[in-house]
């Protein structure tokens, strides 16, 4: 009898890496980087719920982008509650009793803002910029785990909008940046910061009018971000496991997009009169 040939057997890691030729570049092994090209046909496909194709591989810790997801998380659930408190701007005297009432809890409110707000913020831009350090705007990186290409290119890409926006929004008129913010008088300091930013200029000058039209830019990115960031974010940290329930939630997050846009423009219109 002839001798049986013995192929040699491959270890483990060798086919972990064959079945997985990328990571999940959040921050564990590889860059990440992918040779995807758009896809004329696919390019538009939602995608709202699907397993992980890249399954992550960040030596079985915790991946950085679940402290992404969660930070975003939080963020998204302020967001909400701050454009329920602006839309009140349609009636001044409303408005001004919530802010009121909010800034009499005292030393409770920068508390609150520091562990709800600024923290989780701090979190989610330094990770954020990490991420688009590492891929840029790059079409197709082959690294993320739910929903299109191009619905994770325009998540990077409202996320350079958002750096910009809330950096200008927090200086304009958050108090501890020097803001133009006025407790006592909500409604006109926020008013004449946003439609009157150039002082001694009307609302209709040409600089105060793209000013305040910047405002919509940054309300457009925030509605896509939170929205497509509610979406992907629960599924990345298990809260919607089953294909089924990533895509209800999706379903729900692609309507809850153009809600929260309509609310952010509503208060927009509403501070401008004036």
């Amino acid at each position: 009898m002839k001798a049986e040939t013995v192929k040699p057997l491959r270890s483990a890691a060798s086919l972990q890496f064959k079945a997985h030729p990328t990571a999940c570049g959040g921050g564990g092994h590889g860059d990440g980087r992918g040779k995807a090209k758009p896809n004329p046909r696919a390019i538009l496909a939602l995608k709202l719920g699907e397993p992980e194709a890249h399954p992550c591989s960040c030596s079985g810790g915790r991946c950085p982008r679940h402290y992404l997801a969660a930070a975003g998380l939080i963020l998204a659930g302020f967001l909400a509650l701050h454009l329920a408190v602006n839309l009140l701007a349609f009636w001044p005297a409303t408005f001004q009793a919530a802010v009121t009432r909010a800034h009499s809890l005292g030393i409770t409110l920068p508390v609150l803002e520091i562990g709800l707000v600024f923290l989780p913020l701090a979190a989610h831009v330094a990770l954020g910029v990490r991420t688009l350090a590492r891929e840029r705007l790059t079409f197709g990186v082959q690294k993320h785990h739910h929903g299109s290409d191009l619905r994770q290119w325009l998540q990077r890409v409202t996320a350079v909008i958002l750096l910009v926006f809330l950096t200008c929004h927090l200086v304009t008129l958050h108090r501890w940046f020097g803001g133009r913010f006025d407790p006592g008088h909500a409604f006109s300091s926020i008013s004449d910061a946003i439609w009157h930013f150039w002082r001694g200029r009307p609302a209709g000058d040409p600089a105060n009018v793209l000013f305040a039209t910047f405002y919509l830019l940054g309300l457009t990115a925030v509605a896509y971000h939170v929205a497509n960031g509610v979406a992907t974010g629960a599924a990345v940290l298990g809260l919607a496991k089953p294909v089924r329930a990533q895509r209800r939630l999706g379903r729900v997050c692609l309507v809850a997009g153009p809600v929260l846009l309509l609310a952010g423009v509503a208060a927009w219109y509403a501070l401008g009169m004036k």
